[in-house]
């Protein structure tokens, strides 16, 4: 038999029905593929998920990672690597001195955009490879559980690969 253009040796791949399966390796795909990208402008994919979400609106720490579902202590650490890389400053908030507000330098800011416009290229690619139907039901499926479904679902915890 023939899989999406590779044989196989028996009648069907084992997994080619467990969901869970099938998403981790879309996933670890389009990550490797950002990843590699990304790696020229010298911030992680975690890195640019909060830069990006920087770019949206200023918020306090606590508000971000409950934006872009990243665990507290994570998002803590990731500032800090964006910090030292002078990407990123926190300021206290004015109405809760406890209470840190990232923000984007100038240097952060044209580095998201630019980063942003290489790992939208790079999901272009893959995007293409479906044709407009399939492509837009596919960003439909995976927008609807990622908003409703799963919209509560736990953050991103430590990785020792980010």
């Amino acid at each position: 038999m023939v899989w999406y253009g590779a044989a196989v040796e028996g009648s069907e791949h084992p997994l080619s029905g467990d969901v869970n399966w099938l998403l981790n390796r879309a996933w670890l795909g389009f990550g490797q593929r950002k990843n590699a990208v990304l790696e020229a402008t010298g911030v992680s994919l975690k890195e640019h998920f909060v830069m990006v979400a920087l770019m949206s609106a200023p918020m306090t720490q606590l508000e971000l990672s409950t934006l872009v579902k990243i665990d507290k202590s994570v998002i803590s650490a990731t500032l800090d690597t964006l910090e030292v890389k002078g990407l990123v400053v926190r300021t206290p908030d004015p109405s809760d001195r406890r209470a840190r507000r990232p923000q984007l330098t100038p240097q952060g800011r044209k580095l998201c955009q630019r980063a942003t416009l290489v790992t939208q290229k790079a999901e272009q690619e893959l995007l293409d490879k479906l044709d407009p139907v399939q492509r837009e039901a596919f960003l439909d499926v995976l927008r609807y559980y990622a908003f409703t479904e799963f919209a509560d679902a736990p953050g991103f915890t430590r990785d020792p690969r980010n």
